[in-house]
């Protein structure tokens, strides 16, 4: 800070026209700077347009590192002149190259996304099904290993021994494990959850007290758009050791009806009953071919217990529930037509998923 009060209080005409070209310098690069970032990306983009150039993950760190490059430019002309100590420029420098690390680690953490062609052609190599929430869940571990990598080379260039950090965090993992249980879990479960795929964005899942659509899924936790239209952020520990339905996968569902039958009526009426409903459920667009079957299921002394079933290709389960409505009605006008009553105390009509 003497140095440089110095300067300016025995600023002569020699210093100031340095001054004025150091300042140029940094005025310079500054308005070029999207100039020079722009043509860089351009030649490693020459078919890209314009608007794409600009909207590069490179675009805007490279603009801040050539304003930077500036000021550093400028700095080292005005060291003989100022009289900046050897001290001084080593700060000077080791600043510059974090910028240096910091820009590179930043633009490529910001180019990893799951639109990103890295891994599009990771995804088109891979030997495995790769969705887009693999995907995505991948772009976040990359970025998070290069945010890592940063910041240990940083550690290295300010001159911190990174073995003796290494052997301390060794030292302290126990302390550290042991404070940070859950996170340790939620990671793992995360990762669990990436490997086997039990779910995706964008699907309806069910487990525990939750039911909902995926809308997130971190390192840390998965978010679900829950029936009430609310947002639940569950931790991943908690997803991973559960039973978790996809429902979005069903490709399915069960249809089941008991109805009890008056003792009274006829054998014909029974067998002519059962027929009908079954040549109904066979005729509906929405029952599985074969799947359909009406039994008798059992005798008593006050009624005849008549058990159907069939599976429904309809999934989206609003849309199952108005086909269901719609087939018991169906059955009722059945059985009105059949002049047939049903017992005081009915089965309880059962719907199950499959």
């Amino acid at each position: 800070m003497r140095t440089i009060i110095d300067f300016f209080v025995n600023l002569d005409g020699e210093k100031a026209v340095d001054l004025i070209i150091s300042i140029g310098i940094v005025a310079a690069f500054y308005i070029l700077s999207p100039l020079f970032s722009y043509a860089i990306i351009k030649i490693f983009n020459i078919k890209k347009s314009e608007k794409k150039i600009r909207h590069n993950a490179f675009y805007l760190p490279l603009k801040s590192f050539f304003r930077v490059l500036g000021i550093y430019i400028a700095l080292r002309y005005l060291k003989p002149v100022i009289g900046f100590s050897d001290n001084i420029m080593n700060w000077i420098t080791s600043a510059f190259r974090i910028v240096v690390i910091l820009t590179t680690a930043i633009g490529l953490a910001h180019s990893i996304t799951k639109n990103s062609t890295f891994l599009k052609k990771l995804q088109e190599r891979s030997d495995k099904e790769v969705d887009d929430t693999n995907l995505k869940f991948l772009a976040r571990i990359i970025r998070g290993v290069i945010y890592i990598v940063a910041a240990f080379l940083i550690f290295k260039d300010l001159g911190y021994d990174l073995s003796g950090i290494i052997t301390g965090l060794g030292i302290g993992s126990i302390v550290v494990t042991i404070a940070a249980q859950d996170t340790i879990k939620n990671l793992f479960g995360g990762l669990v959850i990436f490997m086997d795929k039990p779910f995706k964005v964008g699907d309806y899942i069910q487990f525990g007290n939750y039911e909902g659509t995926v809308e997130d899924i971190t390192f840390r936790s998965t978010k679900v758009r829950t029936l009430e239209n609310s947002i639940a952020q569950i931790p991943n520990s908690e997803i991973s050791s559960t039973t978790v339905v996809n429902i979005s996968k069903m490709q399915k569902r069960r249809y089941t009806l008991d109805l009890s039958v008056v003792i009274n009526t006829s054998l014909d009426q029974m067998m002519s009953l059962e027929e009908q409903i079954l040549n109904y459920l066979n005729e509906n667009e929405y029952v599985i071919e074969e799947s359909a079957n009406v039994f008798l299921a059992e005798i008593d002394s006050s009624d005849y217990s008549l058990s159907m079933y069939c599976y429904l290709n309809i999934t989206e389960y609003n849309e199952f529930m108005k086909e269901k409505e719609k087939i018991n009605y169906n059955i009722m006008s059945i059985i009105k037509q059949n002049n047939i009553e049903l017992s005081n105390e009915p089965k309880t009509i059962k719907i199950k998923n499959a």
